[in-house]
């Protein structure tokens, strides 16, 4: 199913977004560099189950670029915009990396906007103090990726964001997470992808869900850089089974078991 295509006018510019499936809505946030065409595959796994929207942040794939003195509060902004504009409220939200701070900020400052909200991301990107997480992020940043195949949309991604990575990682490292966190009241699952290489960074999603009224953790070890391609299912299974309340998941770790590929 090829997801369809669309723009919202948004305070602080345009916003592309793909969107597929039925049912009730879900918005998934993206991380950086990357688009909505990095959830392409996700959105296949949840279209049985949810109306999927996937917008292209500010500045990154089709939409327009981010705006001046850059805040995620102002991403969250327009997201808001953009969940009214296609009157799709209240959706459930999922946050990767980037697009967690922007969940996280939308939950806290526009809460009738927000069903449920997963915050995901590997553990550099769920630390708690901000100068800790800044030094994890550029730490990873710094480390080579080596991936055998980079693909197209791959490529894309990066060359349509490159102008404003710098501005977006200045916005994460400002952004005061601990507080952000106190204010959401939105049922709240942080799901952490936990890989080998940040084991000496310890495991953050029990405290972060600690700082979130009834927040649950969940932890998937044995994850990787590429968790959202490679471990697809299981993460679509979570997400449709927290969003539809059939479960709540327990504080505790879950192996994923290695990519057979």
């Amino acid at each position: 199913m090829t997801p369809e295509s669309g723009y919202v006018a948004t305070r602080h510019g345009q916003m592309h977004y793909r969107k597929t499936g039925g049912g009730p809505p879900l918005v998934l946030l993206h991380a950086t560099p990357k688009s909505s065409r990095s959830f392409m595959p996700l959105m296949q796994q949840l279209a049985a189950h949810h109306t999927v929207i996937a917008p292209d942040t500010l500045g990154f794939g089709k939409s327009d670029p981010l705006p001046p003195h850059l805040k995620m509060e102002t991403l969250a902004e327009a997201t808001a915009d953009l969940i009214l504009a296609l009157r799709i409220n209240p959706s459930p939200i999922f946050g990767l990396h980037t697009g967690n701070k922007i969940g996280a900020a939308l939950s806290a400052g526009w809460p009738e906007l927000v069903s449920h909200f997963i915050l995901c991301g590997m553990t550099h990107s769920i630390i708690l103090n901000r100068s800790t997480r800044e030094a994890a992020i550029q730490t990873l940043v710094a480390t080579p990726f080596t991936k055998k195949d980079i693909t197209d949309e791959e490529k894309m991604d990066r060359e349509e964001g490159a102008k404003s990575i710098d501005q977006i990682y200045k916005a994460n490292y400002d952004l005061d997470l601990e507080s952000i966190l106190q204010k959401i009241e939105t049922p709240t699952l942080v799901l952490e992808l936990a890989t080998p290489e940040e084991d000496h960074l310890g495991r953050q999603a029990v405290a972060v869900a600690e700082h979130i009224p009834g927040a649950t953790a969940h932890t998937f070890e044995g994850s990787d850089r590429d968790a959202l391609e490679l471990r697809t299912p299981e993460i679509a299974k979570v997400i449709v089974d927290f969003t539809s309340d059939k479960i709540t998941l327990p504080s505790t770790r879950s192996m994923i078991p290695e990519n057979p590929g």
